[in-house]
C-alpha cells in the first residue's frame, strides 16, 4: 500500500520535471521549415475544406493540421503551436509514467530519452500526437473486451497522424483480430456483443480510408516519394546497398548516437556517417538487435506478430517508397517499447522445440541489461542534442527575421530562392514571400508548383522582380557572381550558425542597375 500511495507523487514529480525541461527547451528552440510549413498551411487556410485542399501534396494526414487550424483562429503566433505540442508530449509522458509496466528508472530514462524529450517534443511535428494515441492504446489493451469501440477510435485517429503511425495502427488492428480468435476466454466474453465489435471494426476501417485518401498523392503530383540512394548502373548492387542502408535504420532508431564531430549533427549517426567499416558494424548490430528482439518475444506469439509485422512494414516503406530520416526511423524503437509494454499482459508459451526455448531463454537472460544500455544511450543523445539546441540556433531563420524587422527591411518585397530554407521567414515575419522556384508570392510552399532553378533561370526571374521593386533577397548560399554584373546588389547579412543543414542565410538588397534605367 505504501507503493500505491507514493506512486502519484512519483508520477507528478517526473511529469513536472519533464514539462519544466521541455518548456526551457522550447523557449530556446528556433523552429525550422517542417514545423513552420504545417503552421503556415493551417494559418493561411480559410476553411477546413481549404485546409485539406492545401494538404494535397504534403503526404501527411491532416489531424495535426486540424489542431493547428483551430489554434490559428485565435492567434497568428507560431509559438502557440509549440505549447500545443508540449501539452501533447506532456500528456504522453504522464500516461507512460503512470500506466506502463516498466521500472521507475526505466520510465525516467525513456521519458528523458532522445525521442520523447527532443525529437518528438522540442521539435513540433505530428509524431508526438501519434505517440499519445499509441500509449492510450496500450493502457486500454488489457480491458479490450469492453472497449473495442474506444480502441477503434484510437486506431483511426492514430492512422490519421502520419504514415508511420498508420503502419503501426494497421499492425495493432491485426494483432487485435488475431488475439480475438486466439484467446478463447476473450472470445466468449466478446461474442455476446458481436454487433458492437463489428461496428468498431467498421469505424476503424473508415478511419483508414480517410487517412489513405489524404496520403495517396494526386495524379498530378510531381513529388511522390523516393527511396533511391545510389546511382550505379548495376541494379543488383544498387538494390543490395539500399537494402543494407534500410536495415541500418534499426541501429539509427535503437541507438541514436549523433555524429558529435559534425556541427550539423541532427539526423546523423556516429557509426553510419563514418567510414565504410563502421557502416558494416552498424549493419551487423542492426541484425543483432532484430534477432535479440525476436528472441525475447518468441514465447509470446501475439507480441511476436506485432513486432515482426510492424518492423517489416516500416522497413518495407523505407525500402520501396521513402527512406526517411531519424524522426521517421524512431517509430521502430517506439514499436519495440510498445511490444515490451504489451508483452507484460501475456504469459510465456513454451514450444516443443527445445532449441527455440533455449534460444529465447538465452537472450531473455540479457533482456534487462540490453534495454538499460539502450535507454541510457538515448538519454545521453537527448542531453547532447538538447544542450546543442540551447547553445546554438537550430535554425538561423529566427535571427534573420529579427534582423529584417530591426532594420525595417520588411518594407521591401522579400524574395527568396531555395524556398525550403526561406519559407520559415514567412511564418516568423507574418508576410508573404516571393518564391523564385514557384515564381509566385505566397507563404507556405506548394511542392507541386516549384521547380529547381539553374543559374540562368534564377537570374532571369530575379531581373523580372527588380524591374518594379527593390527586393530583399534571401538565399542559403552566396549569390551568383553574374548577378553583381547585371544588378545593383549589396550584402546585408550572412550567417552559418544553423544546426539544420540548409538553413544558413545570406541577405542581399537588390535593385535595378543604373545601366538598365532608360
Amino acid at each position: 500500500m505504501t507503493f500505491v500511495r507514493k506512486e502519484p507523487h512519483y508520477t507528478f514529480g517526473v511529469v513536472c520535471l519533464f514539462f519544466l525541461i521541455s518548456f526551457i527547451g522550447l523557449l530556446n528552440h528556433e523552429m525550422w521549415l517542417d514545423e513552420l510549413q504545417a503552421w503556415l498551411i493551417a494559418r493561411d487556410s480559410t476553411s477546413l475544406v481549404n485546409l485539406f485542399q492545401n494538404l494535397r501534396y504534403e503526404g501527411h494526414p491532416g489531424l495535426w493540421h486540424i489542431g493547428l487550424y483551430l489554434i490559428s483562429r485565435f492567434t497568428q503566433n507560431p509559438i502557440a503551436m509549440q505549447f500545443f505540442h508540449l501539452s501533447i508530449a506532456t500528456a504522453s509522458t504522464y500516461i507512460f509514467v503512470r500506466f506502463s509496466p516498466f521500472t521507475r528508472l526505466q520510465k525516467i530514462l525513456f521519458s528523458f530519452g532522445y525521442f520523447p524529450l527532443y525529437e518528438y517534443n522540442i521539435i513540433s511535428r505530428n509524431y508526438s500526437l501519434g505517440l499519445l494515441f499509441i500509449f492510450l492504446f496500450c493502457v486500454l489493451f488489457p480491458k479490450r473486451a469492453n472497449h473495442y469501440w474506444l480502441l477503434a477510435i484510437i486506431l483511426a485517429l492514430l492512422a490519421n497522424t502520419n504514415i508511420y503511425s498508420f503502419i503501426i495502427s494497421i499492425c495493432l488492428l491485426l494483432t487485435l483480430i488475431i488475439d480475438y480468435f486466439y484467446n478463447q476466454n476473450l472470445l466468449k466474453a466478446v461474442v455476446p456483443r458481436s454487433k458492437n465489435t463489428l461496428l468498431s471494426f467498421i469505424l476503424v476501417l473508415a478511419g483508414y480510408i480517410i487517412a489513405l485518401i489524404q496520403v495517396i498523392p494526386p495524379d498530378d503530383a510531381k513529388f511522390t516519394g523516393s527511396a533511391k540512394l545510389f546511382t550505379e548502373s548495376n541494379v543488383l548492387v544498387n538494390n543490395i546497398k539500399h537494402f543494407a542502408y534500410v536495415l541500418m535504420t534499426v541501429w539509427r532508431s535503437y541507438v541514436p548516437i549523433p555524429n558529435i564531430f559534425d556541427f550539423h549533427f541532427w539526423n546523423t549517426n556516429l557509426l553510419i556517417e563514418g567510414a565504410g567499416i563502421f557502416r558494416f558494424f552498424a549493419l551487423l548490430l542492426s541484425l543483432g538487435l532484430l534477432i535479440f528482439s525476436i528472441a525475447i518475444f518468441i514465447q509470446k506469439p501475439i507480441i511476436l506478430f506485432l513486432y515482426t509485422s510492424g518492423t517489416l512494414g516500416i522497413l518495407l516503406f523505407a525500402h520501396i517508397k521513402f527512406l526517411g530520416y531519424l524522426r521517421h526511423h524512431g517509430h521502430l524503437f517506439i514499436l519495440f517499447i510498445v511490444c515490451l509494454w504489451l508483452a507484460s499482459y501475456y504469459p510465456r508459451q513454451y514450444f516443443f522445440n527445445s532449441s527455440i526455448n533455449r534460444l529465447s531463454k538465452f537472450f531473455t537472460k540479457y533482456k534487462q541489461p540490453v534495454i538499460m544500455i539502450i535507454l541510457y544511450i538515448h538519454v545521453v543523445a537527448s542531453i547532447f542534442t538538447y544542450t546543442m539546441d540551447l547553445l546554438y540556433p537550430f535554425s538561423a531563420s529566427k535571427e534573420v527575421a529579427q534582423i529584417i524587422k530591426s532594420q525595417e527591411l520588411d518594407q521591401y518585397l522579400i524574395s527568396g530562392s531555395k524556398d525550403y530554407a526561406v519559407a520559415p521567414l514567412a511564418a516568423l515575419l507574418n508576410q508573404s514571400i516571393y518564391y523564385l522556384e514557384s515564381d509566385r508570392l505566397g507563404r507556405f510552399i506548394n511542392w507541386n508548383q516549384r521547380k529547381n532553378l539553374d543559374e540562368a533561370e534564377f537570374v532571369r526571374r530575379l531581373e523580372n522582380i527588380v524591374q518594379n521593386n527593390t527586393t530583399v533577397l534571401v538565399l542559403n548560399h552566396e549569390i551568383y557572381n553574374k548577378v553583381y554584373k547585371l544588378l545593383n546588389v549589396s550584402q546585408i547579412f550572412k550567417t552559418n550558425k544553423s544546426i539544420v543543414q540548409g538553413e544558413d542565410y545570406y541577405l542581399y538588397l537588390v535593385k535595378r542597375s543604373k545601366l538598365l534605367v532608360k
